[in-house]
């Protein structure tokens, strides 16, 4: 009777982490047993987070963690979920909306596993741009002859027989094309014009562009 006493945590939870707290923990003994001594508990919370590369400037893309908490990040670099998670909780991130001006897609890596003691910060978004092939038909190629396309200055294509073409490079989303004929047919001579030639790829392949070849006596005589 009388003695003081104190009562503190000496060694904290840990599986899962958690942090407690004393509270009417210390005073001075008063002919009587003490019995209102309290200790709270609460399991600690800790935040899910990582970085963003090869997002396109003026782009975005919305990421989700366990199905909601989405997150719109706007840059490359850090990112961070609003809402952290108790130790032991498990998180899964992934793409909700992919990026469209221009259309990219994100991949997530490291996005998935169950907090251990510590903030969640190797989560890796990584996001390329879209790309699509440009090509359309060719009509009017006499049979045995062939004739060579060029994209963009390159990527030349031979075509020896009319109907569809596609070229191998393809563009990235949001990129120009100039289709033009780069050799003529030579036997027999002809003529191959190209209409609906040049644009901007949107977001889907091309395959518009039309090459219709005629001979010298057509083409002299207005068809173009």
């Amino acid at each position: 009777n009388g003695a003081a006493y104190a009562v503190t945590v000496f060694t904290q939870p840990t599986t899962p982490n958690q942090t407690c707290a004393v509270t009417t923990g210390s005073g001075t003994i008063s002919g009587a047993n003490v019995t209102n001594v309290a200790v709270a508990c609460t399991t600690n919370t800790y935040t899910i987070g990582g970085s963003v590369s090869g997002l396109a400037a003026g782009n975005s893309v919305v990421l989700r963690n366990n199905g909601g908490n989405d997150l719109t990040v706007a840059a490359n670099g850090a990112f961070t979920f609003s809402t952290a998670l108790a130790d032991e909780s498990t998180y899964a991130v992934t793409v909700f909306t992919q990026p469209t001006t221009p259309n990219q897609t994100c991949v997530v890596s490291n996005g998935s596993g169950t907090l251990a003691g510590a903030n969640v910060t190797n989560v890796s978004v990584t996001c390329t741009t879209n790309s699509y092939t440009v090509g359309g038909t060719i009509t009017g190629l006499p049979a045995g002859d062939s004739v060579t396309l060029r994209n963009n200055g390159g990527n030349d294509l031979i075509v020896s027989a009319n109907g569809a073409f596609t070229f191998t490079t393809p563009i990235v989303d949001a990129g120009s094309y100039v289709v033009t004929v780069q050799t003529q047919p030579t036997t027999p001579n002809r003529i191959c014009l190209v209409s609906s030639g040049s644009g901007s790829v949107a977001g889907a392949n091309v395959s518009s562009v039309v090459v219709d070849c005629v001979t010298d006596a057509m083409f002299n005589n207005g068809f173009e």
